[in-house]
């Protein structure tokens, strides 16, 4: 009768461990092994982590199994596992968790029934396989850090934890970070994290990739996407955070993700100030008009066409008091400003104008009267008179404004553009140009015509070269003075002249 043995409970002593069959590795699973009488069966190829089930025969007083790894087939060894023996008769069990790779023999402690010293078995522990990913919240605010995890996990069943590092790139695949691992409490498992703190708004990917070690392999996360945001939610209010009552102002929300569709409502102190507002490329925006004084809550919520909503608000405190006007500034394009509520003589004919004021708002210009206005062109007729209104609705501090403008139509003053120098002494023995090729017509699109004076013929003449240009030449010393003219257009332009005297020395 065997005598029953008091034996530890189920203990395993491991390192770290890694999850892959090695299947391609040519070595069959290893036979019972006869230590003397003592016998072990059950053990097969394996990955490191994995658990297997050692039977343990006729033992005697053995208590541990011994697994000895070497880097070959019967190679020095290099490290050792243990896996204790439970059990109370002749045949026991030992739960094995395989700590690396490499080849391995077994052994037992037992001082009766068997020899104690490793026995060369062809069994072969690959490494594992493992899976990493990366986890950022959904949402950060610009300038505060939040905390970025990464895990890699040995592929089920594995037990073992990888070691080493991970590395973490952007979506273009530069790098941010590269980490150390440590050893989780859940089986097969490490991580790292760090606090990042994102600079601009935007999407930022994160990519993390697993280095590997010698009994685990690498792998790479999926891309994990935050959203950087000026508030550190989806939606975002701009907003100044101090207005004026009575002044309009330009609020926004920004929506994220880039793109989403669907709509935003504007509240204050939570009652509605608009309607729903769509969402433009991330962007709703409303002209709020700012009533009362002291600090209110600007809010904003939106709800996309998919059924996502969220909101977030903003104190904004108004002041009352008097404001300044906007200004606008009307420029007539090679003229000049015009002045507000100043009176200006125009030909038939079109005028081209730009304008902007002092707040930054869009202005509007509406015209009465015979002429017309389209975009910031001016289409005058022939006679009458027009009324031209410039106005803002103000915003960022100033009031709205109106100025108005007079036109009357009339005949025009025609104006050329001529190479003719001013009027003074000249080298007599030089041409002068009065024309170039490209001159020789007024802003009415009448051509020019240059005349000597009488008096002037037997000092100067004019010169006609191939190219289309208008020369004068000096026959002698002396005074020359000579003329351009341009017929008019009856009803909308007076004639054009300009008259030139030069001194030949």
């Amino acid at each position: 009768m065997t005598t029953p043995r008091n034996r530890r409970d189920l203990g395993i002593r491991f390192a770290a461990a890694a999850a892959l069959v090695i299947g391609a590795i040519g070595f069959a699973a290893a036979p019972s092994q006869a230590l003397g009488g003592c016998q072990l069966s059950g053990v097969t190829n394996g990955t490191a982590g994995v658990p297997e089930t050692i039977t343990v025969n006729s033992c005697g007083d053995a208590s541990v199994v011994y697994a000895q790894y070497s880097n070959t087939l019967n190679g020095a060894i290099v490290a050792t596992d243990s896996a204790a023996i439970v059990g109370t008769g002749t045949i026991d069990q030992a739960i094995w968790i395989p700590s690396r790779t490499g080849y391995v023999t077994f052994s037992t402690n037992s001082s009766s029934g068997g020899s104690a010293s490793s026995n060369p078995s062809n069994v072969y522990i690959g490494s594992t396989t493992t899976h990493t990913t990366v986890d950022a919240p959904n949402t950060a605010q610009v300038g505060q850090p939040v905390t970025v995890n990464v895990t890699v996990q040995s592929t089920s069943p594995s037990h073992y934890k990888p070691t080493g590092t991970v590395t973490v790139r952007d979506a273009n695949g530069a790098t941010i970070i590269t980490m150390g691992l440590t050893a989780a409490n859940n089986n097969g498992q490490s991580y790292a994290y760090w606090r990042y703190t994102p600079t601009t708004v935007g999407n930022q990917i994160f990519i993390a990739t697993y280095n590997g070690d010698s009994n685990a392999s690498t792998s790479a996360s999926p891309q994990d996407l935050m959203i950087v945001t000026a508030s550190g939610g989806t939606i975002s209010i701009n907003s100044p955070s101090q207005v004026t009552a009575g002044v309009p102002v330009t609020i926004s929300a920004t929506v994220a993700p880039y793109g989403v569709q669907g709509s935003v409502g504007f509240t204050v102190n939570g009652t509605p100030i608009s309607a729903s507002i769509q969402i433009v490329n991330g962007t709703a925006s409303y002209l709020w008009t700012p009533s009362g004084s002291g600090n209110v809550t600007l809010g904003a919520s939106y709800t996309t066409n998919q059924g996502g909503s969220g909101s977030t608000s903003q104190t904004v405190n108004i002041v009352a008091g008097p404001v300044a006007k906007d200004y606008i500034t009307l420029t007539q394009n090679g003229v000049g400003p015009w002045a507000p509520n100043g009176s200006y003589t125009l030909g038939a004919g079109t005028y081209q104008f730009t304008a902007t004021s002092i707040s930054g708002a869009q202005v509007r210009v509406g015209e009465t009267g015979p002429c017309s206005w389209s975009g910031y062109t001016l289409t005058v007729p022939t006679g009458g008179q027009c009324n031209i209104q410039a106005a803002t609705n103000g915003g960022n501090g100033y009031a709205p404004v109106s100025q108005g403008y007079t036109v009357t139509a009339g005949a025009g003053t025609q104006t050329a553009a001529l190479a003719a120098p001013n009027s003074g002494k000249v080298n007599y023995k030089k041409i002068i140009k009065l024309e170039t090729p490209s001159q020789g017509t007024t802003n009415a699109n009448q051509s020019v015509l240059w005349t000597v004076a009488k008096k002037s013929k037997s000092v100067c003449a004019l010169t006609f070269p191939a190219d289309g240009s208008v020369n004068l030449k000096f026959k002698a010393r002396g005074f020359c003075t000579v003329t351009a003219t341009a017929p008019g257009v009856p009803g909308q332009w007076n004639p054009f002249v300009l008259q030139r005297s030069y001194q030949g020395a």
